[in-house]
C-alpha cells in the first residue's frame, strides 16, 4: 500500500528493525491491526511523573506515528487513551498532515520547542536551482572546490541503484564515521554493535523495498563521502553523512549533498528533500534554503486532568532549560561538535 502520510524514519520496515536490535520501545498501533492502523513507538518516563515519550535513538529521531491516511479524531483519542498518560512528542514537522491531526484532536495540548530545519523544494533543474540559491562567487567556489579535489587524483560520484549491492555502500559509511570525530568520542555507529546491527537490517528492508537513496563519492578508488536517505511517498529525508577528515578542505560532504541534490532534482519522482538536520546546521542550512517547522509538544487525553498536565509541563520544562544550559555550557568549555 503506498503511504500518503510519508515519514521515511518511522517507516514500518525501518523501525522494526531498529527496535528489534535495540529494545525499550513499546509499539502502541491504533487499531491493533489493519493497513490504515496509527502507530506510536514510545518509551515510558517515571520522571517527574509517569508520561510518554518518543522513542528515540542514534537512527530515529522523530516521534511521529506512522499511518496511511491523516488519523480522525477517534483514532487520535483512542492512542492517547491507551498509554492514560501524556505523550511527548519529539520532532514533528508542523507541515505533516498526521502531525495537524494530533493537534487537533488532543484535549491538552503544550508546544515545548519550536524550532525550523532546512529542506529542500524540489522542481525545476539543477542549474536553475543553483542559480537561484547562490550568487555567482559561492557558484564559483563550489565549482573550485570539485575542481581542486579532481586535480589531486580521480575523483568519481557514485549512487547505489534499486539492483545495486548495498553492502559496499554500507561498508564504506561506517569506515568513514567510525573514522571521523563521532569515531573518536565513541559515538559512532560503529561504536555499538547493536546500532551497527540495526541500521544494516534498517538498510537492507528499505533497499529490498525500493525506498532507500545512496550517494558515494571516491578518490583513487576509496571513499572519502557518504549520504543514504530513505524515501516515502514522494518524500526523500536524509540520514546520515560521513566523510574523509584529512580532505576537509575540499569539502567532500558539501560535495556529496550537492550530488544528491542533483540526482533528486534530475528524477522528479519527489516533491521534498527533509534534511533531517538538527536546526542551526552549519553545512546544510547554508545549501538548502527552504525551511519546515518542526516542535517538540505534549500531548493528553481526557484521562489527563488538567492540573495534572499544566504540573507535568511545568516540571518538564524546568528539567529541559535545566539541561539545555548545562548543555551549552560544555559545549563552549569543551569545543565539542554538536553535528
Amino acid at each position: 500500500m503506498t503511504l500518503r502520510c510519508p515519514n521515511s524514519f518511522t517507516h514500518p520496515l525501518w523501525t522494526c528493525a531498529i527496535t528489534a536490535q535495540l529494545g525499550g520501545a513499546e509499539t502502541i498501533s491504533i487499531p491493533p491491526t489493519g493497513l490504515d492502523k496509527l502507530t506510536a513507538t514510545l518509551r515510558k518516563r517515571r520522571f517527574p511523573f509517569a508520561h510518554y515519550d518518543s522513542w528515540i535513538t542514534p537512527l530515529s529521531n522523530s516521534g511521529l506515528p506512522t499511518t496511511a491516511n491523516p488519523p480522525d479524531k477517534a483514532r487520535v483519542h483512542a492512542l492517547l487513551g491507551a498509554t492514560e498518560k501524556p505523550i511527548l512528542f519529539r520532532n514533528l514537522p508542523v507541515d505533516h498532515p498526521t502531525t495537524k491531526a494530533l493537534l487537533n484532536s488532543a484535549i491538552h495540548v503544550h508546544v515545548f520547542k519550536r524550532w525550523e530545519r532546512a529542506v529542500l523544494h524540489l522542481g525545476g533543474t539543477y542549474d536553475d536551482w543553483l542559480q537561484s540559491n547562490f550568487d555567482q562567487k559561492r557558484r564559483k567556489e563550489l565549482k573550485r572546490l570539485r575542481n581542486r579535489l579532481a586535480e589531486q587524483g580521480r575523483l568519481e560520484s557514485v549512487r547505489l541503484e534499486k539492483d545495486g549491492n548495498i553492502l559496499p555502500f554500507q561498508a564504506a559509511f561506517l569506515k568513514l564515521e567510525a573514522e571521523s570525530w563521532k569515531g573518536k568520542r565513541g559515538t559512532a555507529i560503529a561504536n555499538d554493535p547493536r546500532t551497527e546491527q540495526a541500521l544494516a537490517q534498517g538498510l537492507a528492508n528499505m533497499h529490498n523495498a525500493g525506498l532507500l537513496k545512496f550517494w558515494q563519492i571516491n578518490f583513487d578508488g576509496e571513499p572519502i563521502a557518504s549520504l543514504f536517505a530513505l524515501v516515502d511517498d514522494g518524500e526523500v529525508t536524509l540520514g546520515k553523512i560521513a566523510y574523509a577528515e584529512k580532505f576537509a578542505k575540499y569539502s567532500p560532504g558539501v560535495l556529496v549533498i550537492l550530488d544528491a541534490t542533483a540526482d533528486l532534482l534530475a528524477s522528479g519522482d519527489y516533491d521534498l528533500a527533509d534534511s533531517n538536520a538538527m536546526p542551526g546546521h552549519p553545512m546544510i542550512d547554508r545549501i538548502w534554503r527552504d525551511r519546515r517547522e518542526c516542535i517538540d509538544v505534549m500531548l493528553a487525553g481526557s484521562a489527563t486532568s488538567t492540573i495534572e498536565f499544566k504540573t507535568l509541563v511545568f516540571l518538564l520544562g524546568t528539567k529541559n532549560a535545566a539541561r539545555e544550559h548545562i548543555k551549552r555550557i560544555l559545549v563552549r568549555a569543551t569545543g565539542r561538535k554538536t553535528s
